[in-house]
């Protein structure tokens, strides 16, 4: 198993409100590619991943307010994976995408 290694340049930003919103993931390569996700917010950010018109909602996967996780995505060539949304039950935070492999 390999350590997270971003991309250069390759962090995107989703500013998080009780409203669903998304941002274009940066250098979403074809096929497998991790996410590194932060919260650098006080709420915690419920979030999904998908094409240029995906949403979140409440019952999307949680990331709690100061947390850092990797995700796996797959990224079919027929149904390319490009956006981040991202949506909180209550106030606000920043959440980052940076794309890289490893975990």
């Amino acid at each position: 198993m390999n350590p997270f290694c971003p991309i250069d340049d390759a962090t995107a930003s989703v500013s998080v409100t009780t409203s669903t919103a998304n941002a274009l993931i940066k250098a979403d390569p074809e096929g497998s590619f991790q996410l590194r996700l932060y919260n650098a917010g006080t709420a915690t950010v419920f979030y999904a991943v998908g094409n240029s018109s995906v949403t979140a909602a409440v019952t999307d996967v949680p990331l709690p307010s100061g947390a850092i996780e990797v995700i796996t995505v797959q990224n079919p060539q027929s149904s390319p994976v490009t956006h981040i949304a991202a949506i909180a039950a209550s106030g606000t935070a920043t959440l980052y995408a940076s794309t890289g492999f490893g975990i």
